[in-house]
């Protein structure tokens, strides 16, 4: 139990690292909120890719096959889309994320493909 918490707290660190670099990188993504902001965002892409993320790759295996892995990507903004809308539900004070365009989602994923790459890698080796 102990190992699966730390597994936890590790992604959404990963995941709060992986915000950072893209707020901070593209100037189409924006947020409100501070660490707060991070420490929320981060949590609630965690769930997603828990949850949510495993359905989709499920479904779209195919088209994962076809584009030799590139539609990843895809799902990977979604869950950032995904992040975004949540986000606008639960309206919390004083926390915004905002991109704009297709085309920031896609970088956006990106960034978080590398992230979960290196960070799969790294539990990987540390096992």
């Amino acid at each position: 139990m102990n190992r699966t918490l730390k597994k936890i707290g590790f992604s959404i660190a990963f995941n709060v690292g992986a915000l950072y670099v893209a707020v901070t990188l593209l100037d189409e993504v924006n947020y409100a909120g501070g660490w707060l902001f991070f420490v929320i965002a981060g949590a609630i892409i965690g769930l997603l890719n828990t949850f949510v993320k495993p359905i989709l790759k499920f479904l779209s295996l195919p088209l994962i096959f076809v584009s030799a892995g590139f539609f990843l990507i895809v799902i990977n903004a979604l869950i950032i889309w995904f992040t975004d809308k949540i986000l606008e539900v639960l309206d919390f004070s004083n926390i915004d994320f905002q991109i704009q365009g297709v085309l920031n989602f896609i970088l956006v994923a990106i960034i978080f493909g590398l992230v979960n790459w290196f960070e799969h890698w790294l539990f990987k080796r540390s096992r």
